[in-house]
């Protein structure tokens, strides 16, 4: 999925009943955790029949995910920042080194409106208030890690900091560039990538005249000259 959204799919895009990708994972019966985790570091929205999802209704689906028994899923669901990638905004006095660095929000704890984190990186697992952090969600440009398929595998590439990774990324990008300044398939490349995510998660088709309906071929006129008739005239005996 990592390889699809650093191709450029849409993290956002929705099935033909309006539902978001992380909407649809959400309602699936089966726990898709990791699938959900990811989805959100990415910037995934609840969006439902287009809209997106009311306070009213998240808290509808935090409890409908509890009573199937998804508890993790339910209480990450349910804060504003759970599973999201965030960036330190301000950290305690003896961690200044904290500040402008990128984590993930790995668990809500509601009774002290901490977040437990998990630094990128390091690993480094800490408690940050939730004013302490704001979103950054992953980008194309600024992923966090790369996904490159070599000999029909997929291959994860990490970095030591986000500094590194965006260096990366760009130097791949100036390649394509001195390759072709304009990409005419660049747009068919996105929304094939993210018809690809829907069919990973097995939600369908994109929504859309693009990918719902198929392109049609014209046929051209059968060409209307007559046939030439032998002529000649008969050879006398």
């Amino acid at each position: 999925m990592s390889y699809l959204l650093l191709n450029g799919a849409d993290v956002n895009i929705l099935s033909v009943g309006g539902d978001s990708v992380l909407t649809s994972t959400c309602f699936d019966q089966a726990n898709h955790l990791e699938a959900i985790r990811l989805l959100l570091s990415w910037g995934a929205e609840h969006i439902i029949k287009g809209e997106l999802i009311t306070k009213e209704r998240k808290l509808a689906l935090r409890q409908e995910m509890s009573s199937n028994g998804h508890v993790e899923i339910a209480n990450i669901i349910s804060s504003e920042l759970g599973g999201r990638r965030c960036e330190i905004v301000s950290a305690p006095k003896t961690r200044d080194d904290l500040v402008g660095k990128t984590c993930v929000a790995e668990e809500y704890v509601e009774i002290s409106d901490h977040y437990r984190v998990t630094m990128e990186f390091t690993n480094e697992v800490l408690r940050l208030g939730a004013n302490k952090l704001k979103r950054r969600d992953r980008t194309p440009q600024d992923p966090g890690y790369y996904v490159e398929c070599k000999n029909n595998r997929l291959i994860r590439r990490d970095f030591k900091s986000n500094e590194e990774c965006r260096t990366f990324v760009a130097s791949l990008g100036s390649d394509e560039e001195e390759s072709s300044e304009v990409d005419p398939g660049a747009e068919a490349k996105a929304e094939q990538a993210a018809a690809d995510l829907l069919s990973e998660l097995g939600l369908g088709d994109l929504e859309g005249p693009s990918s719902s309906s198929a392109l049609k071929m014209e046929k051209e006129p059968a060409a209307s000259g007559k046939k030439k008739k032998r002529g000649g005239k008969k050879k006398r005996r």
